[in-house]
């Protein structure tokens, strides 16, 4: 997972390369919440958690405009918000990964 200048109070997010979902424990930040979808959320230990909803979240990005991340999980119990690469990789985003520096970029928009 890549961070930086991330603190206690949750409002970061962690980029990650494992994870297959983007999760939140935010639910202020989720914008239309679907809370019949309910899941469970596996960790590499087996361990799992509960996901009480999906939505999506608005963003502003490096550039100053507003993007939505889409199907974002809502997980109350997470300690930290997780960005999916996989899922961004999958809707046609790209990243670049060099030793202190990681960018991903959306040529839609």
């Amino acid at each position: 997972m890549v961070t930086t200048n991330c603190n206690e109070d949750s409002s970061c997010w962690y980029l990650d390369t494992e994870c297959s979902n983007h999760i939140t424990k935010n639910r202020d930040w989720l914008i239309d919440l679907d809370s019949s979808v309910n899941s469970r959320v596996r960790f590499a230990d087996n361990s799992t958690i509960l996901a009480k909803g999906i939505g999506k979240v608005l963003i502003t990005r490096k550039d100053g405009k507003k993007a939505y991340m889409r199907d974002v999980s809502y997980v109350p119990s997470m300690k930290n918000n997780l960005l999916s690469l996989g899922q961004l990789l999958e809707k046609g985003y790209t990243m670049t990964m060099q030793q202190n520096h990681n960018a991903v970029y959306d040529f839609k928009q």
